[in-house]
């Protein structure tokens, strides 16, 4: 491949959208969490006790119900019931981080996406404990590939990962726990034989080892807390520490700052009504002031308008818009399961070292440049390397990959100065050095399948 560079430059964009979170166990239960994202707008929204509600239905029928028992303040991007974290008034915290590896468990269980499986913890429990006692209860269909950070008044937390469909439960009742973007096994071990760490860098593992390296400490208050957040903020023109949170489990309240208004403003639960009673509420993020009002259907249209569009994503608007705001019925989204499946790409390696390096390319121009409108990094740990991708827009695409053996972020060549442990879709091979053309290397994706690519 003679365009190295260009082919890992277009991965950083995808490597780095990031998150990263610390739980403190001390005279205050804290937990804290930077939401690096590219894009910012959201609402902090009052949800209600007493409630019947069921899953959206993104994926199928076979959808998720419940009656909401607690009430909640959360921290919405997507919409009501559609949650990236937030606290109920018991004092559950839950969560969410990106995590690229993210492999789903598949059971014949009731469905639920992985955004409404946060309020749907923080509609039903108190502790994590009971989250992870009912772990198997709901089977996710997502959207999005994330994992899960927990904590509660009783000095537990928790980082549920789900990787190669199994899931993985990290459950401390310690001092502190932190987590970013890789698997809490994963990051353990890095931070285990990982000695300099550069205070500047915001890879997901040294953001990792920076937060642990600064929460061995004897207090910790939320002042302190943000600015442990600001050690591993990220600021770049294409992704953000959008919204730094901190939540105070032990009094029911939380504080936030955002890029777009950094002054530290304080919500507590106790001032607010959550019975089934009262009326959903919301307030802007990015707002000079707090200040809770009616929650109608054109506000949660709004959010869900920008949001659809940053993310450029297709679905119901209309229908999602009526279902978050009033719950109580299936909904099914046929545009967006007529417009999306899963795809899962199987590498097929000889060697047992590095990375591979992926990106998936529409059109023959953009293959021929190594342009993907998706690309990613994954480490290499068998002879069959797979890659999930969850909501994949139907249509035709192509991949090209190679693997980086000696992990110098390089393409090996042989001694005619040719590419190798390269590969292509329809494990279509170079000629002399040649990649193939788009015509032979692309696929239709009409419904969700299975790929492998062998890497020559």
């Amino acid at each position: 491949m003679k365009k190295t560079i260009l082919l890992i430059s277009i991965f950083i964009y995808q490597i780095s959208i990031a998150c990263s979170a610390f739980y403190y166990n001390g005279e205050n239960k804290i937990l804290a969490k930077n939401f690096d994202w590219g894009f910012g707008q959201g609402y902090l929204i009052k949800n209600i006790r007493g409630q019947q509600k069921y899953s959206y239905g993104f994926r199928g029928n076979n959808v998720a119900g419940w009656i909401s028992k607690f009430g909640s303040i959360t921290f919405n991007q997507n919409g009501k019931e559609f949650p990236y974290g937030g606290i109920n008034e018991k004092g559950l915290v839950v969560e969410q981080l990106w995590l690229g590896n993210t492999e789903y468990q598949e059971n014949n269980n009731k469905t639920i996406s992985e955004l409404e499986w946060i309020q749907y913890q923080l509609d039903n429990y108190e502790k994590v404990d009971e989250v992870i006692e009912n772990i198997n209860s709901l089977t996710i269909k997502p959207i999005a590939r994330i994992h899960y950070f927990l904590a509660d008044k009783n000095g537990v937390s928790a980082v549920i990962d789900f990787v190669n469909g199994d899931v993985k439960i990290d459950r401390k009742q310690d001092k502190f726990q932190v987590i970013t973007n890789e698997t809490s096994e994963d990051s353990k071990k890095y931070y285990d034989f990982s000695k300099d760490i550069n205070p500047n860098s915001r890879t997901h593992f040294d953001r990792y080892c920076i937060l642990r390296n600064n929460l061995n400490i004897k207090s910790l208050d939320i002042q302190d807390s943000f600015e442990k957040l600001d050690l591993v903020r990220e600021d770049n023109p294409n992704y953000k520490s959008f919204w730094s949170i901190v939540y105070d489990i032990d009094h029911l309240e939380f504080y936030f700052k955002s890029v777009d208004n950094s002054s530290i403003k304080k919500v507590s639960l106790k001032d607010f009504n959550f019975d089934k009673n009262s009326i959903a509420e919301f307030s802007p993020i990015n707002a000079n002031k707090i200040n809770f009002q009616p929650y109608t259907l054109e506000d949660n249209k709004k959010l869900l308008i920008e949001t659809a569009k940053m993310m450029n994503i297709e679905f119901d608007i209309e229908k999602a818009n009526v279902h978050q705001m009033n719950p109580n019925e299936i909904r099914v989204d046929e545009i967006f399961k007529n417009k999306y499946s899963d795809l899962l790409i199987e590498f097929v390696t000889k060697k047992l070292s590095g990375n591979i390096w992926f990106t998936i390319a529409k059109g023959e121009d953009n293959f021929k440049n190594y342009k993907g409108f998706i690309s990613g990094i994954l480490p290499v740990k068998d002879k069959i390397n797979r890659k999930m991708l969850y909501a994949f827009p139907r249509g035709e695409f192509a991949v090209a990959c190679f693997q980086d053996t000696d992990n110098n972020s390089k393409i090996d060549k042989n001694f005619l100065g040719i590419p190798t442990n390269t590969g292509f879709s329809n494990n279509k091979k170079k000629i002399f050095g040649i990649p193939p053309d788009y015509e032979r290397a692309k696929i239709i994706l009409e419904e969700s399948k299975i790929i492998q690519i062998k890497i020559n």
